[in-house]
């Protein structure tokens, strides 16, 4: 039977857990995911975890924030006056809207929402939180 190597092309199904167990993506209902060992496609944890691996084993990854969604940082709640948001909508907490953050267009989480301002996080929804990926090994194509 022949293990994964830097270069074969991988066939994979995952499950990400959050550290509570809350299961947040499932490819398993779906296609495997297909990437190539090597080409930098994939966390480096994942790949790492992969090389070695044969059809059918699963890897399980663990990994800190660092390395997973990035740390939490409260710099990135920010409050926005009203006036310079041109919304569609009356946003509410919990909203994902388009704002401009640092110079840059930026999907971000309605925090609150005050009569002069919206408070805006642009932290990933999974920032400062350790997952867990379970990846499962479907298919290797192997590549001279």
């Amino acid at each position: 039977m022949s293990v994964a190597e830097s270069g074969d092309t991988l066939q994979v199904h995952f499950i990400s857990k959050r550290p509570d167990g809350e299961i947040f993506e499932d490819t398993r209902t779906g296609e495997p995911v297909t990437f190539t060992l090597g080409k930098k496609q994939i966390n480096p944890a994942f790949e790492e975890a992969l090389i070695g691996k044969s059809e059918g084993e699963t890897a399980t990854i663990v990994l800190p924030p660092e390395k997973a969604y990035g740390k939490y940082l409260k710099r990135l709640v920010i409050p926005i006056k009203r006036k310079k948001l041109r919304l569609d909508h009356e946003p509410r907490p919990g909203d994902i809207i388009t704002v401009e953050v640092f110079d840059r267009l930026c999907k971000v989480t309605v925090a609150d929402v005050t009569d002069t301002k919206i408070i805006v996080d642009a932290n990933h929804p999974l920032a400062g939180e350790t997952m867990t990926y379970e990846i499962t090994v479907v298919a290797i194509v192997k590549h001279d």
